[in-house]
């Protein structure tokens, strides 16, 4: 933190010793040592505030991109739906006898099924029994 060596902490140590002499010293390393403590967690609370207020505004920014980028998207997801928006709004333009046309068409074709179906008359070819 200050960057002192150790033999520049000796010299230290030995001057504290003669000019507070060894009574003192003890008492006055552990107060040293507490308000060190108390420095470096006070120290760790500001950065800790200031990472949680950057990650805030850094969430806060990727929010209000996702907010745009999901808009982007809502609009493009509009405008791509239009067209079947507009197909399936639209009236109906084909006649009612072609519907009409359409569903006999199918009734016959239905009924010609089931008689190709149900008709008890046919026969295997090389048992003679009925096909099921």
């Amino acid at each position: 933190m200050f960057n002192i060596a150790f033999p520049e902490l000796i010299v230290i140590g030995v001057i504290a010793l003669i000019v507070i002499g060894p009574d003192k010293l003890p008492k006055l390393a552990q107060t040293a040592g507490v308000l060190m403590g108390r420095m470096q967690r006070y120290m760790s609370s500001i950065k800790s505030d200031i990472d949680n207020e950057l990650k805030n505004q850094d969430l806060q920014k990727l929010h209000d991109e996702l907010k745009q980028h999901n808009s982007g998207l809502n609009d493009e997801l509009r405008r791509g739906m239009q067209p079947v928006e507009n197909v399936i709004r639209r009236p109906p333009q084909s006649d009612q006898t072609d519907q009409t046309d359409q569903t006999d068409q199918t009734d016959q074709t239905d009924s010609h099924d089931e008689s190709i179906t149900t008709n008890p008359d046919v026969t295997e070819p090389s048992t003679g029994k009925p096909v099921d």
